[in-house]
């Protein structure tokens, strides 16, 4: 662990990428803490004049990541989309951690599966993050893959008991405390984890995992509740306000923030959605009004109409590009406002966030605007054949090859987006039983095909342009799914 002022709670670690030996004897010579996605090596003599022999290199996997996963593809008319599907999955399928035994606690434990976000750096599971990564392991790996209900399971063992669920925690760690928030101190991040739970289940259909994880629904709704104000809205605190929009501690200016508060109204109707799958139906009541009141107060406190857009904040009346990309991508504007919104997003630096805004446009039915937004930032430039670092998605879709920065980063990888949105295929109930095919409009692409896992089977679909330009689609499904959208 790196230290409280360090955001990356890696344990153990080793930074720098190098190990110093004595060469003081003939035999092996192991380096076991170099975390992950090491490509290659190099040696170096700090001793003047000496020379050493190296009969034999090797750099060994040992269990660090998932492998022969993959049950779901994608192709289309597009060479730069489809090497772009690979390199997201790829991404996924390096950061998806097998269970291991620990044995660096007292006594040893053996972990959960989990998917973490970032092969090479981080190599924890990451709450605020899921969300984006999620998808790429729906459409890519098989139903039976383990990492994302045991990330899940991972996150809910580490809720403290006044119901905040901890960011990133450790593989190994005890469950925390009262007022133990962890390395990464944020009430963003453990809202998070009700929509990944919700997202889980639909794509799942996972009722066991739904029922077994309740009650930290249940006391995390309760925690959050009791951080908000007369209006309603979700009032920041410097102890637990670290986040990926890098509020500074006891920054006046991001007290109330529209993307805390839109996150926050997705978190009271997936938590509603929760309540009535499980039978609980005075919680999906309750919850289902929190949700609509806060939407109320979300427009009438943050929407600047004369402009347009979501701003940043109650005390900081500025565009936001993170809070109206959300808004767009789970499915909180309605169509006026999204007309109005998607042009003013052209780019911002985290990649993560690009991702909502491509997301968001292709949800609100602007495949243009998503083509455009994708192509805007560096996610081509990372599987173009002249990038000389790794061809996956990394951290923020930053252009980085060496050092400290992560060249496999989940939350920037876009195969979910591609396969649901080119694609066209999604789930409107839990597990597919119902679902649409919906191939895209306006997009410069002549055909799309995949196969998409489902607990029932594979769904395999494909559509082309006719001469006509009219789209033609072809589906094969299991008996026990039904489409429902065939536009």
């Amino acid at each position: 662990y790196l230290g409280q002022d360090v955001d990356l709670p890696i344990w153990p670690a080793n930074i720098d990428r190098y190990e110093t030996y004595v060469l003081d004897r003939d035999g092996d010579y192991r380096a076991p803490l170099l975390q992950g996605l090491v490509r290659y090596a190099a040696f170096s003599l700090d001793t003047p004049g000496c020379a050493v022999e190296i009969d034999g290199f090797a750099l060994t996997n040992d269990c660090v990541h998932s492998e022969g996963e993959l049950d779901g593809s994608f192709r289309c008319s597009d060479e730069r989309l489809n090497a772009l599907w690979r390199a997201s999955v790829r991404s996924c399928e390096l950061s998806a951690i097998p269970s291991y035994l620990a044995t660096n606690v007292t006594p040893a434990v053996r972990t959960l599966p989990y998917l973490a976000d970032g092969a090479k750096r981080d190599r924890l599971v990451w709450s605020g993050d899921l969300w984006w990564a999620e998808r790429n392991v729906f459409y890519g790996f098989r139903t039976d893959e383990p990492y994302m209900r045991g990330s899940l399971r991972m996150l809910a063992a580490n809720r403290t008991p006044e119901g905040y669920v901890q960011a990133c925690p450790w593989p190994e760690q005890r469950p925390p405390k009262a007022g133990e928030y962890g390395p990464f101190p944020s009430d963003e991040f453990s809202a998070w984890f009700v929509p990944v739970l919700w997202d889980y289940h639909l794509y799942r259909d996972d009722r066991t995992l739904l029922a077994e994880t309740w009650p930290v629904v249940r006391d995390l709704i309760g925690y959050l509740g009791r951080h908000r104000n007369a209006d309603g809205i979700f009032e920041q605190r410097p102890e637990t306000s670290k986040h990926a929009a890098a509020l500074v501690f006891g920054d006046s200016s991001c007290h109330h923030r529209a993307y805390m508060n839109i996150l926050l109204w997705q978190t009271y109707a997936e938590a509603a959605k929760i309540a009535k799958t499980l039978g609980h139906a005075e919680e999906a009541s309750r919850w289902r009004r929190e949700a609509d009141g806060l939407a109320t107060a979300v427009r009438r406190l943050f929407w600047a109409a004369d402009r347009g857009h979501f701003v940043l904040s109650l005390e900081d009346r500025s565009f936001n590009f993170e809070a109206n990309a959300l808004a767009l991508a789970n499915g909180f504007v309605h169509a006026d406002e999204a007309a109005r919104i998607i042009p003013q997003l052209v780019r911002v630096g985290h990649g993560k966030f690009q991702a909502l805004a491509v997301r968001g446009s292709f949800a609100c039915g602007d495949a243009g605007a998503a083509m455009r937004l994708l192509a805007a930032h560096n996610w081509f430039a990372l599987v173009s054949p002249e990038w000389r670092g790794a061809h996956l998605t990394s951290e923020c879709a930053w252009l980085v090859h060496k050092g400290w920065g992560d060249e496999a980063h989940p939350d920037t990888a876009i195969a979910g987006i591609l396969s649901a949105a080119v694609l066209g295929i999604e789930p409107l109930e839990p597990g597919f039983a119902k679902f649409r095919f919906a191939p895209p409009a306006g997009t410069h692409l002549a055909f799309a095909k995949g196969r998409v896992p489902t607990p029932a089977g594979d769904i395999v679909a494909s559509w082309e342009k006719g001469a006509d330009g009219r789209i033609v689609r072809h589906l094969t499904k299991p008996d026990a799914l039904v489409c429902v959208d065939f536009r």
